[in-house]
């Protein structure tokens, strides 16, 4: 009665605090969310992604109509027969695919490698126009645009240095588009919470080819940076606030009905319980409400466990009037034995007899206390970590053990468990005249084949039932297998046995 009082006032933390931590956390977690999974950066990249690629296509419309009709040798990269096609149709969009949460952001633009060779002229006749309409253009988008030729030099830059190992470049310049992240050149790094900083660390940068008779003349290079979520919280802070409000109603009213369903029942609960401990059972009487359907089996819960009580209760029953009825025959052996060595007039030869069968006995009845033994310790021995097969593998005389697994093969049992199922397996197959015992492992089954006596059909289903033995004139226990399944119950595993062409075969399945 004093521990029930003392567990009554130790202080815990109530249903209502719990709650309450629910509700609070049912607030914050959609900012948390987005946090964590980076979703609004995400979103950010893609629209930022998106608007690159079409500003970047009409760049390149205008930087193609404006080369293309300047005479003079064929150059650039020719298209494949696939991107023919694609940019050959009337309507060919181009989907963002960057992912701020598996691509890298790579480091910032470089300002190109010097090249010394010369330009061709026809690219020096159109970049100041081009250069003149996306400056005008980039005080609107903000945009950073870059005009390259066929070799990936950057035509609006002294010197027009090269941008050809650039892996976006390269993308473009073999006639696709090429998309990376990139971090800014200004100083700025990525760090976990990039998206609550003064602004974005990195930049979208997009490469999209120039197409002029089915080759790559040039691309241009575009690049700009993402909206961050602060940005982005400030300028939808109305939406939000609403949105905020009308989470918190939500979570007051969640919080109000698990108080409801939840800590009023548990505590009609929590009371009936211990009148039923206090020996008042007739205070125990069912709640008006439980609220939760879990709530009002948990009496039946109950009720359950006392009929698996009563259950294992009349299992031990049984399995004591099993023992008794085994230990009943050696025993009614040995004191009649022991009466008619008692007597006179036995001869020699007859009381020899008599002694080797109250030894033979003796040594039954020591055998079958042994399995009893270790059938108690299977109940009560807890899984443990996994062991080497070959480490398990026992020494049977009489019986040669083939051992078909690799050497390092592990099974997801203690090596302790291991010997003792192995053991009990190789005894059953010697004492049913096997010579050889193979050992075989496919994925989650670990099959034991032995070329001995085999099974009969009728009897598979019984083989693990503990003293079921077909070998009892032989001093057969039936106590070994079912030794075997009551440890591998323990792990979630099963025993199989079946009957095969030659000898047994047995099967044991662990849990995928």
């Amino acid at each position: 009665m004093s521990q029930v009082t003392g567990i009554r006032k130790r202080r815990r933390p109530s249903i209502a605090m719990v709650v309450a931590g629910v509700c609070a956390a049912l607030v914050s977690v959609p900012l948390i969310a987005l946090l964590a999974l980076r979703l609004t950066s995400n979103q950010f990249v893609r629209e930022t992604e998106q608007s690159l690629i079409q500003q970047a296509a009409i760049y390149a419309e205008l930087y193609a109509s404006a080369f293309s009709p300047l005479p003079g040798p064929t150059i650039g990269t020719a298209l494949t027969d696939a991107q023919k096609q694609h940019w050959g149709q009337d309507l060919h969009p181009a989907r963002a695919l960057l992912n701020v949460r598996h691509d890298p952001v790579l480091p910032p633009r470089p300002a190109g490698d010097p090249v010394s060779t010369e330009i061709d002229p026809r690219y020096m006749a159109i970049i100041d126009p081009l250069v003149s309409i996306a400056r005008g253009a980039q005080q609107t988008t903000f945009s950073g645009v870059a005009f390259l030729n066929h070799d990936g030099r950057l035509l609006n830059a002294p010197g027009a240095p090269s941008l050809g190992d650039l892996v976006e470049v390269q993308a473009a310049l073999g006639g696709d588009i090429g998309r990376v992240l990139r971090l800014r050149g200004d100083g700025n790094k990525v760090h976990p919470l990039a998206s609550l900083s003064r602004d974005t660390g990195f930049r979208v940068f997009v490469a999209y080819p120039v197409i002029v008779a089915d080759r790559v003349i040039g691309a241009v290079h575009i690049s700009r940076t993402p909206l961050n979520l602060g940005k982005f919280l400030y300028q939808e802070r109305s939406a939000i606030l609403t949105m905020f409000v009308v989470m918190l109603a939500l979570a007051s009213l969640i919080g109000w009905v698990l108080t409801r369903l939840i800590s009023r029942p548990v505590t009609g609960l929590r009371d009936a319980a211990m009148a039923v401990a206090e020996g008042h059972k007739d205070h125990a009487a069912a709640l008006p409400h439980y609220g939760f359907r879990e709530l009002a089996t948990l009496g039946e819960s109950v009720e359950q466990m006392a009929a698996t009580l009563t259950k294992r209760s009349q299992e031990i029953t049984t399995y004591s009037d099993h023992v008794t009825h085994e230990l009943k025959s050696p025993v009614t052996t040995i004191v009649a034995a022991a009466e008619l060595l008692q007597g006179d007039g036995l001869a020699d030869d007859d009381r020899l007899k008599l002694l080797d069968n109250i030894a033979a006995e003796g040594h039954r009845m020591n055998a079958l206390l042994e399995q009893l033994r270790e059938m108690t310790q299977a109940r009560t021995m807890a899984p443990g970590e996994p062991g080497k097969l070959c480490e398990m593998i026992p020494q049977v005389d009489g019986l040669r053990i083939d051992n078909g697994c690799p050497e390092d093969t592990q099974l997801p049992l203690t090596m302790e468990h291991g010997r003792m199922i192995l053991l009990h397996i190789a005894q059953n197959a010697q004492a049913h005249n096997a010579q050889t015992l193979r050992i075989s492992r496919d994925g989650h089954i670990l099959t034991l084949a032995d070329d001995g006596d085999g099974i009969e059909a009728e009897d598979i289903d019984r083989l693990s039932e503990p003293f079921f033995t077909t070998r009892r004139d032989t001093g057969g226990t039936g106590m070994g297998l079912a030794i075997c399944k009551t440890i591998l119950e323990g792990y979630g595993a099963t025993l199989r046995a079946k009957p095969g062409n030659k000898g047994a075969i047995f099967q044991i399945v662990f849990r995928r």
